[in-house]
């Protein structure tokens, strides 16, 4: 069997292409634990190593951040009571009607939101300070 451009993919197999008789070269994954005989051959002919794909920095952290939600006792939990005892005095001294519902109701929070943004600003932390602090809150079991 005639194969070409032989390389090691992410779980270990091989892509190739193989010289099919009838439809002439075509995709093909060698499987880690099938056909020794192939996998040999494909070795021997120099299998390029896998390269992971590179991702930027950038995009992995906005998808990080979409994925940070976590429920508001883990939030209050992890934020600790003098951090807490902030959103709570500006919610009794100065929030709008809407905002009041946002602090009191919220089923959850979300990194994302323009909830979460606002009380950024209100505590004065960074971008940073707010991804470690939802890490931390996803983990806390309540």
């Amino acid at each position: 069997m005639e194969f070409r451009n032989p390389a090691y993919n992410a779980s270990g197999s091989i892509d190739c292409e193989i010289n099919h008789p009838d439809y002439g070269w075509i995709p093909h994954t060698i499987p880690a634990d099938e056909n020794p005989d192939l996998q040999a051959a494909a070795i021997a002919a120099g299998v390029a190593p896998y390269v992971a794909p590179t991702i930027d920095p950038a995009v992995a952290l906005a998808a990080e951040r979409a994925a940070m939600v976590c429920s508001p006792m883990q939030g209050i939990l992890t934020l600790g009571e003098t951090e807490w005892a902030k959103v709570v005095a500006y919610r009794d001294t100065q929030a709008a009607w809407a905002e009041k519902v946002v602090i009191d109701s919220a089923l959850d929070w979300r990194r994302t939101s323009q909830n979460i943004a606002f009380f950024q600003y209100l505590l004065g932390y960074t971008d940073a300070q707010v991804d470690d602090l939802f890490r931390a809150a996803m983990q806390v079991t309540v």
